[in-house]
């Protein structure tokens, strides 16, 4: 949705109006002075801080900041003025910060006062409108209302534009009425309850509105295709954005009043589903015997509010039959009766009756051969030139059922072309598939090298059963702007039977994680493993990396901290976890780097792909259903957290507010091995809570240490 629209959506833009003209007109700075701010970001010197003072300076290149530094307060952030003086104030404007979309208020209260102690009810309130919303160039918005006498004005802001935590206010006018003057009387904040998007054939729309002066509204269509009769608005049967008017007429005690909401009518015939088959033409459907093979396809609409898939069915040399709908994903076993070719189509039906139609031509072959395919060619990213730490690609992998014994993913990482060259630090990144339900899974964690070029390889056998046919990856790099890198990615698949026909990945845990939070010291959820039948194997693969260093990290973690972990079943310690990994010499081989690559580190090295820990829970499938466990190491606290009461920052730690605390990032999957097309793909376990603390991996220096 627009941003424009959503403001619409949410609430209303006060507007005044009188029986005669008087003259608006800005107030003069010279006498303004600060009295009051929640926040404010006061490193640097002078112009380069962001004082409060700032939004006044008559200077639109500097701002008023709040604070960044440390923990960022969140909203909602305030500021009074005094402007020195009485005046009629009757309007006030926002100018936003050149060249950035960020800081930008949204919704906000104005308050006036004489003697800046009582603030009464606002005089003004609701969403703040931009003239440009989605340009990052230099924008006013202006709110005008009754005149009300004052000397100090109070803007406060409840919520941001684009979520961030921040204010960022070049300069802040305030206007006066010089020929009118104040009348006694109060304004009205008119608050109307969003109105969601409606669709051509919508039972009648409540219209429900407050005022803060308690008063009753009038309500009327602005424009666009409905009527309203008292309190109720009708859809007239065609599409449009229709923007409705409440309105309060005022008494002596009241200001009149009125505010405007908008949101659109839909046509839903005018929407089809998609729909998208894994199959791929660009290879043949390997296998050495005639094998039930699983089909996958996607499916969605627009509009989910009010459309959905009502069915999905496969069409293979004219036969339908209707798909299974399994955990996002429709799905079809399918055993070919014979080798050769098949045209295989997968139809979508709406419930509005609209239909789309996906269609391969599909060879299925008993030839098994071994194969090279590349996916991600000379990949770009590089926040300086690009800047996007992010890169997105769809390829097509070969689809079989029982012809490759192992599938070996070769990472080539290199300098691109760009200034800086590689990037000199140590950089988290990832690279990641899109499974059929449309989850994204991680398929290799990596930890750039400093500023050099490297070849990695890594098996990933275990993900065979979705690496096949038409698939979406995407790679992350944390990088900066310190150069930047290129990367090809390529799989071999070696032609072999496998162990096990069928395999099956679930994820587990997928996310980062706090270590040492004293308030929340075991933050992984425990998971139920259900039993399967026919399941001949099982096994958990796990990646976990840390991340946070120095002297508010208590022992330096969780980066340099040599942590043991434990995996528990049923309450019981199955498995350990030693995360410490040698790093000189490099185990991928990647030498003559920068920095300092040869210390030790919990999981990772510079230059190397992380490497997966494999547990064999095979003799546990008799027990399951089970709980599965992720055991921090139970001994450890980090002191310097904020959520210790006993830390003081310059005292006990530094700053116990740095913000930079232990982490792990942790991809955790169970896989499942077959010989029988078992159902798999639904989940075995209770869903699991992710949590993304959201942290930037910042370049790593020396640790606080010596080896």
């Amino acid at each position: 949705m627009k941003l424009k629209t959503l403001a619409l959506l949410v609430s209303c833009i006060l507007l005044f109006g009188g029986s005669k003209a008087c003259d608006t007109t800005a107030i003069a700075k010279t006498l303004w002075s600060l009295k009051y701010v929640d926040s404010q970001e006061l490193t640097g010197e002078g112009p380069n801080n962001g004082h409060a003072i700032h939004c006044f300076d008559l200077d639109p290149n500097t701002y008023w900041h709040t604070q960044w530094q440390g923990a960022a307060p969140p909203y909602p952030h305030e500021i009074q003025i005094d402007l020195g003086g009485l005046y009629s104030v009757n309007g006030f404007s926002y100018l936003t910060r050149a060249n950035t979309l960020n800081g930008r208020i949204k919704n906000f209260e104005f308050y006036l006062s004489t003697d800046g102690i009582s603030w009464g009810q606002p005089q003004a309130a609701g969403i703040l409108n931009y003239p440009n919303p989605t340009s990052n160039t230099q924008q006013t918005a202006k709110v005008f209302f009754g005149a009300v006498n004052a000397r100090y004005v109070r803007l406060v802001g409840t919520s941001s534009v684009y979520g961030d935590v921040y204010v960022m206010l070049a300069e802040m006018g305030v206007y006066h009425d010089l020929s009118c003057g104040a009348s006694g009387q109060t304004n009205q904040v008119i608050t109307i309850n969003p109105i969601p998007k409606q669709s051509t054939v919508s039972i009648p729309v409540p219209l429900i509105g407050t005022t803060s002066s308690g008063l009753p509204l009038t309500w009327s269509v602005v424009s666009g295709p409905a009527t309203i009769f008292g309190n109720t608005l009708y859809i007239s049967g065609t599409a449009g954005t229709v923007t409705v008017k409440a309105t309060q007429a005022g008494n002596a005690t009241w200001y009149p009043a009125s505010a405007t909401t908008s949101f659109d009518i839909i046509n839903l015939a005018n929407y089809y589903p998609t729909v998208n088959t894994k199959l791929t033409n660009n290879f043949a459907l390997q296998m050495p015997q005639l094998y039930p093979y699983l089909l996958h396809a996607s499916a969605g609409i627009e509009e989910p509010e009010f459309l959905s898939i009502a069915s999905v069915k496969y069409t293979i040399n004219g036969i339908t039959t209707m798909a299974q709908y399994n955990n996002g994903d429709y799905q079809l076993w399918w055993t070919p009766p014979a080798y050769g070719h098949y045209l295989v189509s997968v139809t979508a039906t709406a419930t509005n009756g609209n239909t789309k139609t996906d269609t391969v031509s599909l060879n299925v072959t008993s030839t098994i051969a071994t194969q090279d395919v590349q996916t991600l060619t000379d990949a770009i990213i590089d926040m300086g030139t690009i800047g996007s730490q992010w890169y997105y690609g769809t390829y097509t992998l070969p689809q079989s059922v029982g012809a490759y014994d192992t599938i070996t993913a070769y990472l080539n990482v290199s300098c691109p072309s760009v200034p800086g060259l590689c990037d000199d630090w140590d950089r988290l990144a990832w690279v990641e598939f899109k499974a059929p339900d449309g989850k994204w899974m991680e398929l290799i964690r990596y930890i750039t090298p400093y500023g050099v070029p490297c070849n990695h390889v890594v098996d990933v056998t275990d993900y065979a059963s979705l690496l096949q046919g038409n698939i979406e990856l995407r790679m992350f790099i944390d990088t900066w702007g310190t150069g930047g890198w290129k990367m090809n990615l390529a799989f071999n698949y070696h032609a072999g039977p496998p162990q096990y026909l069928y395999s099956d990945v679930e994820e587990l845990w997928h996310g980062t994680y706090s270590f040492g939070d004293p308030a929340n010291l075991q933050p992984m959820d425990t998971v139920i493993v259900k039993p399967y039948q026919y399941i001949e194997k099982a096994k958990f693969r796990l990646v976990t990396t840390g991340h946070g260093w120095g002297d508010d990290n208590t022992s330096n973690a969780a980066e340099f901290y040599h942590a043991i972990h434990t995996l528990k079943i049923n309450d019981a310690d199955a498995f350990e976890q030693d995360l410490w990994t040698d790093c000189n010499p490099n185990p991928d081989g990647c030498l003559y780097q920068n920095g300092t690559w040869f210390y030790d580190r919990a999981g990772w090295c510079p230059g190397v792909i992380a490497r997966p820990f494999s547990y064999d829970l095979t003799p546990y499938l008799a027990q399951a259903p089970f709980t599965f466990e992720y055991i921090f190491q139970t001994s450890y606290q980090d002191l310097c957290h904020p959520h210790n009461p006993l830390c003081v920052s310059g005292v006990t730690c530094p700053d116990c507010n740095d913000g930079y605390n232990p982490q792990y990032r942790i991809g955790g999957y169970l896989i499942r091995y077959s010989n029988v097309p078992v159902v798999l793909g639904s989940p075995a376990h209770a869903t699991p809570q992710e949590t993304d603390l959201g942290f930037s991996f910042t370049p790593t220096p020396p640790p606080a240490f010596s080896t």
